[in-house]
């Protein structure tokens, strides 16, 4: 019907979903609005002091359809399920009569339904929506900055906050971006007119691999294997993508992790050496471990090795048990010494449990048919089996894991990014462990990549049953040598990007990212975020310029 109501809430369709005929959305002007007014004696009247803004309330009259009272009574339930929340998280809510524009928030009321009339199943009520931000938000749109300085005018009618990227085109040792009424942001450190030093790296990359091709990786199997594998043996094949590697397949499609080893993770390895041996090193990895049948058991390594091929440690992103709770573990070797730096689910989201079965084969018997003649029939049973929905922090697992070795200080930072590559979280986990006796003091001069499943019943049954298998695979790999104590260490300027890195400033955030981790170390503490208001110009001046640098912004329109 033309122009009909709806919303679209968690990505849950109002009428296709759940199922709602939205009769009124209800909306403020604008946010709550509040007065700050003091009393002066001896004064007529009060001392205005401005006015406070609160969160922005729609009220969605909807009536819900249904076609007997069990129905009705199930899908309310189900509405109940969706709106119901025990957590302080806002979530998305977008409305037809405005549907370029996405409000964050929470419901704080339903009223009580009642029923259109005696004779029908279908019942009127009220969901009350908050929004404690009050601004709707539009998709981003990037402009790229082809003049220096630039005036940009940003769409929308509320403040917007711009997320500027610069791509240097060589080194630099400073980022700045400022706008015309002082507010700037600025990165790195100023070269001393009066020693005249000079820009210094002491952190140089010495591996990028960007995991688009198998050549620099060399096939390892149970002949070659120098250093042992976290309860594994090696098999199956591996495949690169334009993006990653991974297991490779079958002819008939299916993912080659190699024949079923009874109690022992299986699956390719790959292996490769970096130009030298280094002491002191920062390696980063990015890769993923996808879910998708609870049951699955699978697990992504990277083995740190020494120049004699030897284990010094490893990282894990492990899937094993009956759910989709995902472990990230890194741990440092030294002989038979261990050490788990880190070894956690993170935050695990207890789920409803619930059970499978499966028809297998139980052998067979002879049986004499109705004519006398003896035959020979198949027995079959079935097997009850466990299964949960539980999640954790690092289900569905896409980001990055870091390992920074200095002296005996180890350093690990870990993040997860959405499906466009953004960082998911504000911060990331960081882990500091300091070997004060000195035992994990091995030099890194090479790495490997396992990628494994562990078998479950449904592999071991007679017949197989099919099943979705974790999707994994390792998509990008870097090392630094870390020299002297790194960049940090250094009173001197220091190189804070390369030639091909992006550096993202995002004033919505207040955060920097150095290739979509965070950078906050070269932040200059007197920076401020510019903000921008829809349909104002506003004017920006940069450094590098461009014929050293790219530029461009990314701003999103808003409203209240």
């Amino acid at each position: 019907m033309s122009g009909e109501k709806t919303f679209n809430y968690c990505g849950f369709d109002s009428k296709d979903d759940l199922f709602l005929i939205t009769n009124e959305i209800n909306r403020n002007v604008t946010a709550d609005i509040s007065e700050n007014v003091q009393d002066i004696p001896g004064m007529v009247g009060q001392l205005f002091q401005g006015n406070s803004y609160g969160q922005k309330v729609f009220d969605l009259e909807v009536t819900i359809q249904a076609d007997s009272e069990r129905d009705r009574v199930e899908k309310l339930h189900a509405l109940s399920t969706l709106i119901m929340q025990t957590g302080d998280d806002e979530y998305p809510m977008v409305f037809s009569d405005e549907a370029e524009y996405t409000y964050y928030g929470h419901f704080s009321a339903v009223s009580k339904p009642e029923r259109i009339s005696q004779t029908s199943h279908w019942a009127r009520f009220t969901l009350t929506f908050s929004c404690s931000d009050p601004k709707g938000y539009g998709e981003y749109e990037s402009t790229d900055m082809t003049s220096n300085p630039i005036t940009l005018t940003p769409n929308g009618t509320a403040e917007c906050y711009p997320v500027i990227t610069c791509m240097p085109k060589k080194d630099v040792t400073k980022i700045a971006i400022t706008d015309e009424d002082g507010h700037y942001i600025y990165l790195g450190a100023e070269v001393d007119p009066d020693t005249g030093d000079a820009p210094i790296d002491k952190e140089p990359l010495v591996l990028h691999d960007p995991c688009n091709t198998l050549a620099t990786w060399t096939s390892i199997d149970s002949n070659n294997l120098t250093f042992e594998l976290e309860n594994g043996v090696p098999g199956g094949t591996m495949q690169s993508t334009p993006n990653a590697i991974r297991v490779g397949t079958t002819s008939d499609g299916k993912a080659n992790f190699g024949k079923p080893v009874s109690g022992k993770w299986h699956g390719p390895v790959r292996q490769q050496w970096l130009p030298s041996s280094y002491s002191n090193y920062r390696i980063r990895i990015r890769l993923f471990n996808r879910q998708y049948y609870a049951r699955s058991k699978g697990k992504c390594e990277v083995y740190l090795l020494n120049s004699n091929g030897e284990r010094i440690g490893h990282i894990s992103v492990k899937d094993n048990g009956n759910s989709e709770v995902v472990t990230i573990k890194v741990k440092l070797k030294n002989g038979k010494s261990e050490k788990d730096v880190y070894n956690s689910p993170g935050k695990i989201t207890q789920k409803k449990k619930t059970t499978k079965t499966i028809k297998v084969n139980n052998g067979t018997k002879k049986v004499k048919d109705n004519k006398g003649k003896t035959k020979t029939v198949q027995l079959w049973k079935t097997i009850v089996l466990d299964e949960d929905a539980s999640t954790s922090t690092f289900t569905d697992f896409y980001g990055y894991i870091d390992l920074q070795k200095i002296g005996s200080k180890y350093r690990i930072e870990i993040m997860k990014f959405d499906d466009k590559g953004n960082p998911a979280w504000d911060k990331p986990i960081i882990v500091t462990w300091t070997d004060t006796k000195k035992e994990y003091t091995g030099s890194l001069a090479g790495i490997a990549f396992f990628t494994s499943k562990y078998d479950i019943t449904e592999d071991t049954a007679n017949p197989v049953k099919s099943y979705t298998e974790n999707k994994m695979g390792l998509c990008d790999v870097k090392v630094w040598n870390i020299i002297d104590g790194g960049n940090g260490s250094s009173s001197v300027p220091t190189i804070i990007a390369r030639k091909g890195d992006e550096i993202k400033i995002n004033c919505e955030t207040r955060m920097v990212y150095k290739n979509g981790a965070h950078f906050m170390e070269k932040f200059y503490i007197g920076s401020q975020w510019p903000t921008m208001q829809g349909g104002v110009m506003k004017t920006f001046s940069f450094e590098p310029d461009l014929d050293t640098s790219e530029w461009y912004v990314e701003m999103r329109p808003t409203t209240q």
